[in-house]
């Protein structure tokens, strides 16, 4: 239930509305010199920044200036004002600070300047596990494939494939992937969704003929229609409709696309990632075809 009643909560938005419009007019000229005073910090010039977030976020920056010290060395200051405590204070700078720091990539200093009348009780530092220092990477290409083939995980194994492999090495390492997986699993149809997997991954680095050889040589059952790669066909017949210039060409390569995927079991999300399309062209266009059907 909620704690304000509609002409509370709509005084209550008004009251907002109001503060920020005295914010706003005066945010320049008093405060600006406050936080030069109350934190000393270096500002010999500012530029205020129009900074919109997306319309699905529920609040707006308050105010935010790229600055300059006596070097000329940019940054941004961010302001937000309270007029009371907030819990989630914290969680939202720290928002905020990704999303600030993604478009314009300058160092940061975001300061809330408080306007209640209770004391704040509002945490405004993260403990130093919490802190954004960077990531981590593994790099796959630059792993010894024997090191992922020597594994008992099949989709450890098959990432062998990206592993740091010349050209000339491929279809050893590949030999010595079937070999791995064919004395791990007994079933046929795992040893086919591995290798349609590895169909997959073989297209980062373009080894997919190398792939494609090894299952015409292999003695099990694979239905191409099913595999991921059976778009190779579908993907022609798109850049076709596209190459010919007109929009009913390139509609009709699509369609027939998403509808030879849908056929073969694709799914919607699968056909919409793989053929660039959203979620609703897909069903438009297998609702089109299930019409003509």
């Amino acid at each position: 239930m909620s704690k304000f009643t509609n002409k509370e909560q709509k005084n209550k938005e008004n009251s907002g509305n109001i503060y920020d419009r005295i914010f706003r007019e005066n945010a320049q000229t008093i405060f600006i010199p406050l936080v030069q005073a109350q934190l000393n910090i270096d500002i010999t010039r500012y530029e205020p920044l129009a900074f919109k977030m997306a319309r699905t976020r529920e609040r707006e920056v308050d105010f935010l200036y790229k600055i300059f010290d006596k070097k000329g060395k940019e940054s941004i200051l961010h302001l937000e004002f309270q007029t009371r405590n907030d819990r989630e204070m914290l969680a939202r700078i720290q928002e905020y600070h990704g999303l600030i720091y993604r478009k314009y990539k300058l160092p940061i200093r975001h300061i809330v300047i408080y306007l209640g009348k209770p004391k704040s009780t509002m945490k405004n530092k993260l403990k130093p596990s919490l802190i954004f220092t960077g990531f981590d990477i593994i790099n796959i290409t630059e792993i010894d494939p024997n090191k992922l083939i020597s594994t008992q995980v099949p989709e450890m194994i098959i990432l062998a494939l990206l592993g740091n492999i010349k050209k000339d090495r491929v279809d050893k390492v590949l030999n010595d992937i079937v070999e791995k997986l064919k004395s791990l699993i007994d079933s046929e149809d795992l040893i086919a969704k591995y290798m349609n997997q590895l169909l997959i991954l073989a297209r980062i680095r373009n080894f997919q003929l190398f792939v494609e050889q090894k299952l015409n040589d292999m003695p099990i059952s694979y239905d191409v229609e099913k595999d991921s790669l059976y778009l190779r066909g579908v993907e022609k017949g798109v850049n076709i409709g596209r190459e010919q210039g007109k929009e009913e060409g390139r509609e009709e390569a699509i369609a027939n696309s998403v509808w030879k995927l849908f056929k073969a079991g694709q799914s919607i999300n699968f056909i919409a990632e793989t053929l660039e399309l959203s979620a609703l062209q897909v069903k438009k266009y297998i609702k089109i075809w299930e019409e003509k059907s």
